[in-house]
């Protein structure tokens, strides 16, 4: 008689669940004459299959949130609930140890046990929304987040009514508020409907209203002229954002009180049971009295005026506080801000790399600074000046003392248009820094614009001051910031406090033949999984680059080693892992660094290759744990040169940020 082994999977879902995944899967019956092989085979592909189900129901209802968890969960608890906490952590994917604990089920292992692996993803996800202590224990806090998070989607809301038709019947407003994010606004010279004080309108559910007319209120604060047209052009009302009223200021005078009301455009409607903000906007005049300055005016809402549905027309005052607003000049109105940033879309330039000298002949319009520039605020901007620094080091010995004798011009560009040339000035004392000030630019920048520039450099060969392994830079810091001369659109110089940020480039090296890495991808994966005790995972690490080789044959060392290991020339490609728990000892590391293609010259001490040709090649480090901990490997060097042999002390360390693996949890069994 054959003997089959049963699995037993329990899956918890509520009744509407279950109407859903029976249209989701049809599951096959089994046949009746099978090995106890094949039937396994069919369990196993059910199994699979209720796991996939039970992924797609986790991330259609926000994972197991309204399951009716009813106990404290904590280390070795078995049961339904610990399945649905951990099909929850699994959804919400929040950090590397659900992705852990998502890749351990993924890998077939069942479900229902609370481990450490389950601890850690808990403890990860209650720090990650504010649960304290986050220690990984599944008590009453958690179970109330939980339940919180357990909600219904939210009603349609109702078709809007379009039309200015009023329906309903008696109707009021329920409440006026004053519009809290209008407080002591600035109005500037020539600016248009600054926004100064608004009212939140909340109508009753009864009717639709439309507001008629609002009676604004104006009043000297501190004030001395009494004119308010000779601060404000025009006053402006709004309703969510559409213009339903606009007078001129000389309305507002001394003989009134500056009270005046001002009759509201047809259609001015908020509809039953929403709320609508009402505003006033001051638009400033032209040229404000340099005795008016920052002087401050207060504003009320004095009466409001509306009809309901039936018709019927209320005029009552909102009972809300005033609001005070100063007029200024244009640029302490505008909010203007010259910001300065690294351009994020040209790290390959920004980022430390080899550049590609000539061993004769000077070099020519180098990229290596690529910045924005961002006109932030309500004023357009002119930029004169623009400083940048350049500091230079040499590889060995002083072969050269200043910038000046190894860069023969420097050019800036803007948008992909070269708009100044400057040379450098040679110094009067031996300084490896120096600065160079574009000037007489009339560069206009609009309001809320940003435009691209870049600083390029020619250069003079290694068969002059250059030498190979000399580095390169050029930043705008603070200092060069501070000082780029530019003003608004009135005339006014920006000053400092205007002037913000920085674009600090790296240093680059200069080479008349070497190679050049680039990043091709990452992995890691698990490649034994531990089962029982006595056994530990073992992580299987890659990271795979092409080299390049330029103006010659190079050599890459065929070695790899653990950064732990002793320095000398020839040791290879250069490697860390990192652990997230314990140190590094009594753990199990191994390496190899493989080629993708052969090449006649290759040795069994180095690859070639060859000039102007790439060859790929990847790391693989295998790392069996001491105890439980997240692992990750990055590169740190690698050795090249030309010797066939393993003497080459050249060690490529540039822009090798982003050659690492992603961190996967190694699990230790004692």
């Amino acid at each position: 008689m054959t003997t089959v082994t049963r699995k037993i999977v329990t899956v918890s879902v509520s009744a509407a669940t279950i109407v859903w995944l029976s249209g989701a899967a049809m599951l096959a019956p089994v046949a009746v004459a099978q090995t106890s092989a094949e039937v396994q085979a069919q369990i196993d592909a059910l199994l699979a299959q209720i796991v996939a189900l039970q992924a797609q129901l986790a991330a259609r209802v926000g994972g197991d949130a309204c399951y009716p968890y009813a106990r404290d969960l904590t280390l070795g608890v078995r049961g339904d609930d610990v399945s649905a906490v951990q099909t929850y952590l699994v959804a919400q994917n929040k950090g590397a140890r659900a992705q852990a604990l998502a890749s351990v089920f993924a890998s077939g292992t069942a479900k229902g046990y609370f481990g450490p692996l389950t601890q850690a993803a808990l403890a990860e996800y209650q720090a990650s929304v504010g649960i304290s202590p986050a220690a990984g224990y599944f008590g009453p806090i958690t179970r109330a987040h939980l339940q919180a998070a357990c909600v219904s989607q939210p009603p349609a809301e109702e078709e809007e009514k379009k039309d200015g038709e009023l329906k309903g019947g008696a109707g009021a407003v329920d409440q006026y508020d004053l519009v809290s994010g209008l407080q002591n606004e600035e109005v500037g010279e020539d600016e248009e409907d600054v926004e100064v004080a608004g009212l939140e309108i909340e109508v009753s559910d009864s009717s639709d209203l439309e507001f008629t007319a609002v009676t604004l209120d104006f009043d000297q604060n501190n004030a001395d002229n009494d004119d308010f047209d000779e601060y404000a052009d025009e006053v402006s009302v709004w309703l969510d954002g559409e213009e339903v009223g606009r007078v001129d200021a000389s309305r507002f005078d001394e003989d009134t009180g500056w009270r005046r009301t001002i009759t509201l455009d047809r259609g001015a409607i908020i509809r039953a049971g929403d709320t609508g903000e009402l505003i006033v906007a001051i638009s400033g005049v032209r040229n404000l009295d340099s005795n008016d300055e920052g002087e401050t005016w207060d504003v009320d809402f004095d009466l409001v005026r509306y009809r309901d549905a039936t018709g019927a027309s209320t005029s009552e005052d909102p009972g809300t506080a005033v609001r005070t607003f100063s007029f200024e000049t244009f640029a302490t109105a505008s909010d203007l801000e010259l910001r300065v940033r690294l351009n994020e879309d040209d790290e390959d330039i920004n980022d430390a790399h080899v550049i590609d000298i000539d061993d004769a002949n000077d070099t020519d319009d180098v990229e290596f600074l690529s910045f924005t520039m961002e006109a932030r605020g309500r004023s357009d901007i002119t930029i004169d000046e623009i400083p940048v620094v350049i500091t230079t080091t040499e590889a060995a010995g002083a072969n050269f003392d200043d910038p000046d004798d190894v860069i023969t011009s420097v050019s800036l560009w803007r948008n992909g248009r070269r708009v100044a040339t400057e040379n450098l000035s040679a110094a009067d004392a031996n300084d490896d820094t120096e600065t160079v000030t574009f000037d007489d630019l009339d560069l206009e920048l609009d309001a809320g614009d940003i435009d691209e520039f870049m600083v390029k450099l020619d250069l003079v060969s290694t068969g002059d001051a250059l030498d190979n392994g000399d580095t390169i830079q050029v930043q705008m810091t603070a200092v060069e910031v501070d000082a780029i001369d530019a003003e608004d659109e009135s005339g006014e110089e920006l000053v400092a406090a205007d002037l913000t940020g920085t674009a600090l480039a790296d240093a680059h090296v200069v080479y008349d033949a070497g190679i050049i890495v680039e990043f091709v991808s990452a992995t890691a994966t698990r490649s034994f999984t531990a089962d029982e005790a006595g056994e530990s995972d073992t992580g299987e690490y890659k990271i795979t680059f092409r080299v390049t080789a330029f103006d010659g044959d190079m050599r890459i060392d065929r070695t790899c080693e653990d950064d732990n290991g002793a320095d000398a020339d020839g040791q290879g490609t250069v490697f860390d892992f990192t652990v997230s728990a314990g140190d590094e000892v009594g753990w199990t590391v191994g390496c190899l660094l493989s080629s993708s293609s052969a090449d006649s010259e290759d040795t069994a001490n180095t690859f070639e290759v060859d000039e102007n040709k790439t060859r790929t090649f990847t790391l693989t480090v295998n790392v069996t744990p001491d105890e439980d901990s997240f692992v990750e490997v990055a590169i740190e060097s690698i050795n090249w040169g030309t010797n066939q042999d393993n003497t080459n002390a050249e060690d490529y360390t540039f822009s090798l940020d982003e050659f690492k693996t992603d961190s996967i949890f190694l699990n230790d069994i004692p």
